[in-house]
């Protein structure tokens, strides 16, 4: 482990699915457990979010998502592109993350 490393990846990927699973923002989150913001954000980037769904490629470009928590909630959404989306098994957090990916990637 590199000397300035304090925390290892496995702990570090806990520590990011104790956040998804968490009501806290990331600033509340990190002064909890003794965490700078920037070095939670570096993780982020670098580790990516827990895996909270498994996904597959079916026909038509389309993706189906197998939650692998139980479900829920259920969300009808429908954006300004005309784009239905329908998914259940996201917590708010989980679906705000994917809207946030969604932008990204239209932006990209």
């Amino acid at each position: 482990m590199h000397a300035s490393m304090r925390h290892s990846p496995a702990a570090i990927r806990r520590f990011l699915t104790q956040y998804a699973a968490s009501s806290h923002t990331i600033a509340a989150f990190c002064a909890d457990h003794g965490l700078k913001v920037a070095t939670f954000y570096a993780w982020k980037r670098k580790y990516g979010p827990p895996a909270a769904a498994t996904a597959t490629t079916v026909s038509g470009g389309f993706c189906q998502l197998r939650p692998t928590a139980p479900a829920k909630a259920a969300w009808n959404l429908r954006l300004p592109s005309g784009l239905r989306l329908e998914l259940s098994g996201l917590s708010p957090r989980e679906l705000a993350h994917l809207l946030l990916e969604l932008e990204r990637g239209a932006h990209a």
